[in-house]
């Protein structure tokens, strides 16, 4: 799956291109106990300097999240699409009341210059569609804002007609633009793999989903067309899908040679290979007859799975109960794309129990020399931290839908802020976002009026801040050199990880900075603190600048205007919603009826329509020091005092070779530093390598292997029309794929 969206990568993408501790206290003050289940009491564990906890992660998840789980496998047993969304909601307002995550902002909402034609690929705010960038169109002018209007109003009065890239081609060129079939694109992240099926990071999602085509793609039009699938059919029980495969469509090499031929058994192989993998977009598949006891280890035949190649160009998927969003699904490449069963065995590659990463035979996807193609590009140069190049496939299937045939990479390090904006504006770069920096240089250039757009606030990702309930590493896990935390030892404290009501958490009066950070971010009323005190206007407006501050930000996880309400839902509790009512609408009732004082709904945002974003429904320096006041006497009462003299230490880690990062950190520890009386101190800790970033808060595919207190590194693009998509990553498997409790330090 997407997973983490690298924040960074957003940043520099244009115009949306589309465990240790006690658990927390509860309110009474009193200690928790351990939850049914939990193993015996422990004799005690012994910290010592920066030594993992060992803590029971499930009892530190069941302590944060068990509201929102037990709600959200309510919402799973839902019988209709609507009902499910509506306690989808009922789970998501749960999520946001237990302080774990706090939403930041969406992909939009800020100005950009652009040499790529807006609404020229598809903008579905799920899948890996609007990734595809070889059908979009480009021109060599830069592109005037009032074209751009002219283009997007076109796209709303055509789209779905089938005649909106013929007509947007005619009116550029009567306008006297010259399109052109190469562009350039940056990127701040090199891919750690070209195995697409073998990931969920969009740093490795977003350079390979070209590359190869899928089952079925929707078009810059937002409708959904047959791709690698001529046709397809779902049985009246909605159980069973079966897909007629197109003929003669062929597998190539790098250099273009022919592989194999594109047949049903692919996908076969793909999925069993993303299963091997470790479940992955493989997960979101939950119905999938057989796919869980594969997943789990109960079986190791993967003939039980309910996918089968019927013959040679018939692929058929079996299903236990209907999964109303397996088509949209199909769209991300993690899913949806194709594997070349013998390319991949020609690489070493094995599947089930024999499938081993580390052995040395095994190639496959470690260079865009080790993986076939079937999609409209080829990667015909790579070099680390340099440039990507892509050419067009001369064997591509369908040569008339692409647009581009050359499509160069750049890396970008982050140094120079100015230089993407120079780029684009020279026409060495095909778009960019401007940033506070990039709009001023913008404005003094004089080309601000004529050339800037200011784009909306997309439902595709939303980027969250995360709290690490159970870090267990101190400096990087890639090289122990790297982050290593500021924070001191004091002496060993012994931890009683059951205690009974009244008995201390710690047996030791001298507890390391390690430890009293893990039991104040098991609070939730600390949690809640952090939250509230933060000034997310003030921390984008660095970026954004003072009058773009509000438009990017978000409120909830889920984007609130993601899905509606196809028929009346009546929610026991809660009341009655028509047809219609907005997914964020339901999240804010719940919210509203717990007492819960964010606002994360406006009905009047977005001309009456309603939204969750650009408005701080947050930022509450009063509720802060309500929660605050409690934390204190909860975490006093298991052994933990908190005063200015000796405060909660934090590390917030942050990308210092960026100055605008700079200053958005350096404006959130002022936040949170003063708005908590100095109960809090925020250990702010830059890399100046993005790389070294990376690996403390967004490459380590354990939770174990976060690096970091608070992170803002990264956040969630959806994958499929469902909100579930979003809330599962908050599931542990097999209930759900679980990849944003990594961020938390679970799992």
């Amino acid at each position: 799956m997407k997973k983490f969206v690298s924040l960074m990568l957003a940043l520099v993408m244009v115009l949306s291109l589309a465990a240790c501790g006690q658990p927390a206290a509860q309110s009474s003050g009193t200690p928790s106990s351990a939850p049914s289940g939990a193993p015996a009491a422990s004799e005690g564990v012994t910290l010592g300097e920066y030594v993992p906890f060992t803590y029971e992660e499930q009892v530190v998840y069941d302590t944060a999240l068990s509201e929102f789980y037990n709600a959200f496998m309510d919402a799973k047993k839902a019988a209709t699409a609507s009902e499910r969304y509506a306690l989808m909601a009922v789970a998501e307002a749960k999520l946001l009341e237990s302080g774990v995550l706090i939403p930041v902002q969406g992909d939009g909402g800020r100005y950009g210059i652009r040499h790529i034609v807006p609404r020229t690929i598809p903008s579905v705010g799920w899948g890996s569609d609007s990734d595809r960038l070889a059908t979009m169109i480009a021109v060599e002018e830069l592109l005037k804002s009032e074209d751009s209007k002219e283009v997007v109003a076109l796209w709303k009065e055509l789209a779905g007609t089938g005649t909106f890239e013929e007509k947007v081609k005619e009116l550029l060129t009567g306008k006297g633009y010259t399109i052109v079939d190469s562009i350039d694109h940056i990127y701040s992240s090199d891919p750690t793999t070209w195995d697409y099926l073998a990931t969920w990071q969009s740093t490795q999602s977003e350079p390979t989903c070209f590359l190869v085509d899928g089952l079925i793609n929707y078009d810059m039009e937002n409708v959904m067309q047959p791709s690698l699938a001529e046709s397809w059919e779902m049985s009246e029980d909605g159980l069973t899908y079966t897909f007629k495969i197109r003929q003669g469509v062929k597998w190539v090499d790098s250099q273009g040679r022919e592989v194999g031929e594109v047949q049903a058994d692919d996908w076969v192989a793909a999925l069993q290979h993303c299963a091997d993998c470790g479940g992955g977009a493989a997960e979101m598949l939950s119905s999938l007859v057989g796919l869980g006891a594969y997943l789990s280890g109960e079986t190791n035949d993967f003939s039980t799975v309910g996918v089968k190649a019927v013959d040679k160009y018939t692929l058929e998927y079996k299903f236990e109960s209907p999964l109303p969003y397996f088509l949209s699904a199909l769209t991300y490449v993690g899913l949806g794309g194709p594997l070349c069963r013998s390319y991949y065995e020609s690489q070493g590659g094995k599947f089930g129990a024999e499938f081993s990463p580390e052995d040395p035979n095994y190639t496959y996807g470690q260079t865009p020399n080790n993986i076939a193609y079937c999609g409209p590009m080829l990667v015909t140069s790579y070099t680390a931290k340099n440039s990507v190049v892509y050419k067009a496939n001369p064997s591509y299937w369908n040569p008339d839908s692409v647009n581009i045939h050359e499509l160069t990479w750049k890396y970008w390090d982050g140094q120079d802020a100015l230089q993407p904006y120079y780029d684009v504006k020279d026409g060495k770069l095909g778009s960019i976002a401007l940033n506070a920096s990039r709009l001023e240089q913008c404005k003094k250039d004089g080309i601000f009026e004529e050339y800037a757009v200011l784009s909306t606030n997309s439902t595709q990702s939303t980027y969250n801040g995360y709290y690490n309930l159970n870090r267990g590493r101190y400096s990087n896990f890639d090289d122990e050199t790297k982050g290593v935390s500021p924070k001191t030892a004091g002496s060993a404290a012994e931890i009683n990880l059951y205690p009974e009501e009244g008995e201390p958490v710690y047996t030791s009066d001298i507890l390391d900075d390690a430890a009293r950070w893990h039991s104040a971010i098991n609070n939730q009323n600390f949690r809640l603190a952090l939250t509230f005190a933060f000034d997310r206007g003030e921390y984008l407006g660095q970026q954004f600048g003072e009058d773009l501050k509000y438009n990017a930000m978000r409120n909830t996880f889920v984007p609130g205007n993601f899905v509606s309400l196809e028929e009346e839902v009546t929610v026991d509790g809660l009341g009655t919603f028509p047809a219609g009512t907005y997914y964020g609408a339901i999240v804010q009732a719940q919210l509203e009826k717990d007492g819960f004082p964010a606002k994360v709904w406006d009905p009047d945002a977005d001309s009456g329509l309603g939204s969750s974003d650009s408005f701080d429904g947050w930022y509450n320096v009063s509720a802060a020091k309500e929660y605050l006041q409690k934390a204190v006497e909860e975490l006093a009462a298991v052994g933990v005092e908190v005063t200015k003299e000796n405060p909660i230490q934090m590390d917030v880690m942050f990308h210092s070779g960026d100055q605008q990062y700079v200053n958005q950190f350096n404006a959130y520890k002022k936040n949170l530093e003063e708005n908590l009386d100095g109960l809090v101190q925020v250990n702010l800790m830059g890399f100046s390598d993005r790389a070294d970033y990376n690996s403390s808060s967004y490459f380590p595919t354990a939770g174990k292997d976060y690096n970091y207190d608070v992170s803002f590194a990264s956040g969630w693009s959806a994958d499929y029309a469902d909100p579930g998509n979003f809330l599962e990553t908050l599931v542990p498997a097999p209930d759900g794929t679980g990849y944003v409790t990594m961020s938390f330090g679970l799992w």
